[in-house]
């Protein structure tokens, strides 16, 4: 069985002491991994007998193997100087990264498309379709894939609204999120802190909760009603997006043709909008503008 999966069968059944020590390791990812269960024990502030009993209720046979099972999960989180260190100044013009890199991807999509459930896949397009009111959050590097899914949602007639970095009014918006609305969140390693806090938020306010993420122990996957989680392995300064995108494509697709006619309205409506106020380029040969003769 999967490791993300038996995250995900067993953590319900996690006592207080449990989930305290399952969040320390989370958050203290690069620490935890090499702390023995005594020193583990002593960080966090629980019985020895707490790091064992987590061990075994995820399905390990104890802490040991456990914490092989974290090293080997969080070897490929580094940080962005880490990750440029590793790579060699030859490699950057004689196509080894275009072709490493775009492998990468591909590896990236397909494990995405075997790991991701299809119930939990469904449940949360419905959970789409059925909110008054769509919040997106998604912080730094990943508020490109909120913007992404924000526009495409609005195309559909929902309506989003994408928290912006650096208005500084979130907490203000936050405040007044009502029954009916669902929040997503969209985060990756490393996890933004904000983006964590205002998923746990919204669901101490008992508003529906949505994770993009990439593991389901994920920060983000703890405050989450539902979680898809995507890859994005990377031997790079920068994190790769591509499966993380294509997951959203097919959400936004799932929810559209969900109410196939509904939207098909919509976007004629948009379609016709968009031409009346020339939103897009068109010329008369629809090939571009032609040269002017001097």
């Amino acid at each position: 069985m999967p490791y993300d999966q038996l995250i995900a069968n067993r953590n319900g059944t996690l006592t207080p002491s449990q989930r305290k020590l399952l969040d320390y390791i989370l958050t203290h990812d690069e620490e935890a991994v090499f702390l023995n269960v005594h020193e583990l024990s002593r960080r966090v502030r629980v019985s020895v007998a707490t790091v064992v009993r987590l061990s075994k209720a995820l399905g390990f046979k104890g802490f040991p193997e456990f914490q092989q099972e974290l090293r080997r999960l969080f070897k490929e989180k580094l940080t962005t100087i880490s990750r440029l260190e590793k790579a060699r100044p030859g490699e950057a013009g004689d196509g080894r990264i275009l072709r490493n890199v775009m492998r990468r991807d591909i590896e990236n999509i397909t494990e995405t498309l075997n790991q991701v459930p299809t119930d939990d896949f469904r449940k949360f397009v419905d959970a789409l379709n059925s909110a008054e009111r769509i919040v997106i959050i998604g912080l730094r590097s990943t508020h490109c894939l909120a913007v992404f899914m924000g526009v495409a949602l609005g195309f559909l007639q929902r309506e989003v609204w994408i928290v912006r970095p650096g208005i500084g009014d979130m907490w203000d918006r936050m405040f007044r999120l009502k029954a009916g609305d669902v929040v997503v969140g969209i985060s990756f390693p490393r996890y933004t802190r904000e983006t964590v806090r205002a998923l746990a938020y919204a669901r101490g306010r008992r508003i529906r909760t949505l994770a993009i993420t990439d593991s389901l122990i994920s920060p983000l996957a703890q405050h989450a009603d539902v979680v898809l989680t995507a890859r994005c392995k990377m031997d790079s300064f920068v994190e790769s997006f591509t499966a993380p995108l294509s997951l959203i494509n097919a959400i936004v697709t799932a929810a559209g043709l969900s109410r196939k006619d509904a939207t098909l309205k919509a976007l004629k409506r948009l379609e016709e909008f968009w031409r009346n106020q020339q939103v897009y380029f068109e010329s008369e040969n629809d090939h571009g503008a032609r040269p002017r003769s001097r």
